[in-house]
């Protein structure tokens, strides 16, 4: 009954140890076969093909010790409990990939256990890319974000679980591919990389130049007399006098469209802390000097900056950046007879 039920054993000894107790002995029936292990793994593109050596990496030692001494003949009635049990090592290691198992004899001898792997929904679809840069124009973006998209096409397809665990990596990635961009090395910008990972994964980018500074922009004025379109630009070169005590000077040039005037503004700021600046700038108009404060920021964010002059007039603006190019903003200029007026500008 024994050789039936458990293929490969036969009942070497029955002992009856007291009243309810019965001990079988088994024994195999032929001499155990020699196991290998091998992983197929599944055909990835570098770096995610490194990523899966790394995580199954010492994973057929332990399906090995799983198959010491274990008949072929186990695999006939055993099959799905093997299977369980090498499904969950897995899914320690690679979450979202399906394990199959094939036994095959070989040619000198011994039994080959090959594990070969299928990713399993959901799967990662598209990845999208955002940059964010106080310093690096808008209209610089789009080359790096063309760039990025396909240094990150090796990941469409895997599993999302399996990408959750290398968030880290997908960071790095991307980091790899900025770092290789002319326009990030000359700017002396460091990337650093946020990863959402689902469906469609977000990378997010906060793209800070160190040596410079640069915007263009066009802003339209609503809700005011006299005040018309203009077009600014802002060039800026970063320096760093004390360790880590980053300063700005800049240059912001402002041609009113009416009359085709132009203010002139020089000036120097360094950071409070991360997007938050303070410093002082002189304007042509009426030789002036003015303190600012700015707080910078980026797409689907708000922002909002103030100057004072020394004559104690106020401009200011509370802002609320819709996309990478375009913002609307609350504006006050004490100068003027409508002092409050709504803005929107194009940031190219």
């Amino acid at each position: 009954m024994a050789d039936r039920l458990l293929l490969g054993y036969r009942v070497e000894s029955v002992e009856f140890s007291g009243r309810d107790s019965v001990v079988i002995k088994l024994g195999f029936t032929r001499e155990t076969p020699e196991w290998e292990v091998r992983i197929t793994p599944p055909i990835l593109s570098p770096p995610v093909d490194g990523w899966f050596a790394s995580d199954t990496a010492g994973m057929e030692d332990e399906v090995l010790a799983l198959m010491k001494d274990v008949p072929l003949e186990v695999l006939s009635w055993g099959d799905l409990d093997l299977k369980r049990e090498v499904e969950r090592l897995s899914a320690e290691r690679i979450p979202g990939w399906r394990v199959s198992l094939m036994a095959r004899h070989k040619l000198e001898g011994g039994i080959i256990l090959d594990l070969s792997f299928i990713p399993e929904q959901p799967l990662t679809l598209a990845v999208t890319t955002r940059i964010n840069s106080s310093s690096i124009p808008a209209i610089l973006h789009s080359n790096l974000k063309k760039d990025l998209l396909m240094g990150y096409a090796p990941v469409i397809g895997i599993p999302v679980p399996w990408l959750d665990k290398h968030a880290d990596n997908l960071a790095s990635l991307g980091k790899d591919v900025l770092l290789e961009e002319t326009l990030v090395r000359v700017s002396r910008a460091d990337p650093e990389i946020t990863a959402s990972t689902g469906v469609v994964s977000n990378i997010e980018v906060e793209l800070e130049s160190r040596s410079y500074a640069g915007r263009l922009w066009m802003a339209v004025y609503a809700g005011a007399k006299d005040r018309y379109p203009e077009v600014g630009v802002h060039l800026g070169r970063r320096i760093q006098i004390l360790p880590r005590w980053d300063m700005e000077l800049y240059g912001e040039f402002i041609l009113q469209l009416d009359d085709w005037g132009l203010e002139t503004r020089l000036g120097l700021r360094w950071p409070l802390w991360r997007n938050i600046w303070i410093g002082g700038e002189w304007s042509n108009l009426e030789d002036t000097w003015w303190g600012r404060l700015d707080f910078e920021s980026w797409a689907r964010r708000p922002y909002a900056w103030v100057r004072y002059s020394e004559d104690h007039d106020v401009s200011a603006a509370l802002g609320y950046n819709i996309s990478d190019h375009v913002s609307i903003e609350v504006h006050y200029d004490s100068r003027f007879d409508d002092a409050w007026n709504v803005r929107a500008l194009l940031n190219l």
